[in-house]
């Protein structure tokens, strides 16, 4: 019972976030709210681990790769997600974030050399398919008016889940070198939230804060709930059950995310989507199946050329 509380409180917590995000969008730039939750974020959780003793203590060689996981995953990929909100609904976003897991296998093959199997790319090719399906209905809605907008939102919104996807490698690498996740995470934010400020004074943009209840209680809702919370219930699940088990709430999180598009935003559902958001669904699920397989040595991975010679 924990466990499905654990499953069940991550999918509906993360899912929700995409719409949190859309009410960040205002008058405060885009890289500025990132700053604000990350930073937020980052000092909670690096008080928490003061509290509980935890130690954080890193050689310069960990705070290099902690430093470039934070880069790909606390900052930069979150700053295009934001962007993308202001192209579609937070549903829509959230559907196509969905194909991170579906990224993640091609990226896990150049990154950490991990064979590919048949039926990981089956998965890709289904959950890919599915996001075509989604998007042709929106770019025949707008071929005679706003095509590029589409098209901008879309590329915008897939750079951004690229992005994700390597910094899920980087941090299962540092996993892998057995940096605690807690204390990496805490680290991790804090430094996204300083990439973001330096972003931001960069390109010139000095900071603000719009003093409204819905963009407060929006940017606590995402430090706390979103980032400090849903991290913390996501690895305990980890734990408890496992990566592979764990990542198939990533599966029901583009169906909150659209359930409270349809609430909040009028989000219509036509039998396109419907198909769409299946096909996105299944692939992930047929992804995550094969990862679980692969890892227990029950699915021939499908080698190139240079690894069968290897071989």
């Amino acid at each position: 019972m924990t466990n499905i509380i654990l499953f069940l409180s991550t999918a509906f917590i993360w899912g929700t976030t995409w719409l949190a995000i859309k009410y960040q969008l205002g008058t405060v730039h885009p890289l500025w709210s990132v700053c604000y939750r990350f930073a937020l974020a980052g000092l909670i959780l690096l008080a928490f681990c003061q509290f509980k003793g935890l130690s954080l203590k890193f050689s310069k060689r960990d705070h290099q790769w902690i430093a470039l996981q934070a880069f790909l995953l606390f900052s930069l990929n979150y700053f295009f997600y934001y962007l993308g909100t202001d192209y579609f609904v937070s549903g829509i976003v959230a559907v196509i974030f969905a194909a991170v897991a579906i990224f993640n296998i091609f990226n896990a093959r150049v990154f950490l050399k991990i064979p590919l199997s048949k039926s990981a790319i089956a998965g890709a090719i289904i959950g890919l398919g599915g996001l075509g399906v989604i998007f042709r209905m929106e770019i025949c809605r707008l071929i005679d008016t706003d095509i590029w907008t589409v098209l901008t939102g879309l590329s915008i919104c897939l750079l951004g889940t690229i992005i994700a996807s390597i910094g899920q490698i980087v941090a299962t690498a540092n996993m892998k070198r057995a940096l605690p996740y807690l204390q990496t995470n805490a680290i991790g934010m804090t430094y996204g939230g300083l990439y973001t400020a330096l972003g931001a004074i960069f390109i010139g943009e000095v900071p603000t804060f719009e003093l409204t209840a819905k963009y407060t209680l929006s940017l606590l809702y995402l430090t706390l709930a979103g980032t400090v919370i849903a991290f913390g219930l996501y690895m305990k699940l980890v734990q408890n059950i496992g990566p592979s088990k764990a990542s198939y709430a990533f599966v029901l999180i583009p169906v909150v995310a659209l359930t409270v598009s349809t609430l909040f935003e009028n989000f219509t559902w036509t039998m396109e989507t419907v198909i769409g958001i299946g096909l996105v669904i299944l692939g992930n699920i047929v992804v995550m199946i094969s990862k679980t397989l692969q890892s227990r040595g029950k699915i021939e991975p499908l080698q190139d050329e240079t690894l069968k010679k290897a071989a």
